[in-house]
């Protein structure tokens, strides 16, 4: 039911894009492996064709696993947690307009029941969006 709903939602967009002189984004709902999920953020993922991948969320940049203090640790780990779990409880994982960064390396807007990811860990402030702004010093927090 969900994949038919997706899959008329998408075929409306193809449809009204182009006429609107709008950008054609795809999105693919790739396996992926919620409980595996690296420290770093990064989710893998099946592509068919190609196999598994680790899939980095655009647009955000967040604190380290192997940052310079246990704050930065902690908040890295807490995030790893939030990806997890929010990608446990989804219906629908579509990952968008995915771009190759290395040999099994992809960047994509990941889509979570139709919420940016990128905004889940903004708005939770477990990341920071990358957008100029000078990076944020999760120490000091």
């Amino acid at each position: 039911m969900i994949h038919r709903l997706l899959l008329s939602a998408a075929a409306m967009v193809l449809a009204m894009a182009p006429a609107l002189g709008q950008e054609v984004i795809t999105c693919q709902s790739w396996r992926h492996q919620p409980i595996d999920v690296t420290s770093d953020g990064r989710i893998p993922a099946f592509v068919p064709d190609r196999g598994w991948v680790s899939v980095r969320p655009r647009g955000v940049e967040g604190p380290q696993p192997d940052g310079s203090c246990s704050t930065e640790q902690f908040l890295a780990r807490l995030a790893q947690t939030t990806i997890v779990l929010t990608l446990r409880n989804a219906r629908l994982v579509a990952f968008c307009a995915p771009q190759d960064v290395g040999a099994d390396d992809v960047e994509a807007a990941v889509l979570i029941d139709g919420v940016d990811l990128q905004r889940i860990l903004v708005d939770t402030a477990l990341a920071q969006p990358v957008d100029g702004t000078p990076r944020r010093d999760w120490c000091s927090r």
